[in-house]
């Protein structure tokens, strides 16, 4: 089985850099419910690796192309299964005649929210044009799984399956005896494999309100913005060239995976011209131009506290 692994999505990237520089309780509500999701993504994931998959099949967690995000694909030489994932507790239902999906809190509050019924639908209408426009034919499958296991499933239309993480391996295994005879070419599996790889573009996430200026500097673990003197230094005491680094990432996500010895010393507040080239020049960034107009690419490694 061919896997691709479950990252860390742009938007908590970007929220938890916001969270920093820019930070207000909008943002710090955003990044807890896309930290809540991921980690239910990644309960999913988890059931996936008990499951014996055949070696041809692929298995593509946050699958994403310019307008569609698929939580998990799995396509086989027998069938494509789409998964949406959803991290939500309580009790939840489906009115299918107002399109409305709903969940009632344990304090008896109720709300509705996007539906993954719609989504997992659209998603799946998408992969099957490109089976189409292969001018294959295969069974696709779509389903919503919940990761929370205490969250209780209630009305719910019978044409999208919904049900908890812990039951996926039983949906795959009688996926697997329903299908058994119907098997794609190899040559065909390797084409639509193919495509499917070609058609991937990873979205990039930007809040759609109004921010206040993003914070400069190289941060402290107080708070306070910290002072280059041959390092950097915090009025705390503190002494740190991790906030350097934490920096150029949040720069890197925040404003541009390139930066100039300028735009370096702007944001950092150093003075020095000749400071600033050798801090990136001990850090060894790929660069590109002459040296007057000489910029370098941030590596995406360059931090990772999450």
């Amino acid at each position: 089985m061919r896997l691709i692994e479950r990252k860390l999505p742009s938007k908590i990237l970007v929220l938890d850099a916001l969270n920093r520089r820019a930070p207000n309780e909008t943002v710090s509500n955003l990044l807890k419910r896309a930290v809540i999701g991921y980690e239910g993504e990644l309960k999913v994931d988890r059931v996936w690796e008990e499951i014996g998959l055949s070696h041809e099949s692929l298995l593509y967690h946050n699958y994403e192309t310019n307008k569609h995000q698929i939580d998990t694909l799995f396509v086989s030489r027998h069938f494509i299964f789409v998964v949406e994932i959803k991290t939500v507790s309580g009790y939840i239902w489906y009115e299918k005649e107002k399109h409305q999906f709903l969940r009632k809190r344990k304090s008896g509050e109720i709300e509705s929210f996007q539906s993954p019924i719609e989504q997992v639908k659209r998603n799946a209408d998408m992969i099957e044009r490109v089976v189409e426009g292969l001018g294959l034919s295969m069974p696709i499958y779509k389903a919503v799984v919940i990761a929370e296991p205490s969250t209780v499933i209630g009305r719910i239309p019978d044409e999208i399956p919904i049900f908890h993480a812990i039951g996926l391996r039983s949906e795959i295994k009688k996926l697997l005896l329903r299908y058994s005879t119907n098997l794609l070419p190899t040559v065909h599996f390797e084409l639509l494999v193919d495509c499917l790889m070609k058609l991937y573009q990873p979205s990039k996430y930007w809040p759609r309100f109004e921010l206040p200026p993003i914070r400069k500097g190289a941060l402290c673990t107080c708070g306070r913005v910290m002072t280059y003197k041959r390092g950097f230094i915090c009025v705390c005491g503190n002494k740190s060239n991790a906030a350097l680094l934490q920096g150029l990432h949040d720069y890197r996500v925040l404003i541009s995976e390139w930066i100039t010895n300028r735009e370096f010393r702007d944001f950092f507040f150093i003075e020095s011209e000749d400071a600033a080239n050798k801090l990136m020049k001990r850090m060894q960034f790929t660069h590109k131009g002459s040296t007057r107009d000489r910029r370098y690419l941030i590596p995406k490694d360059i931090w990772r506290d999450l």
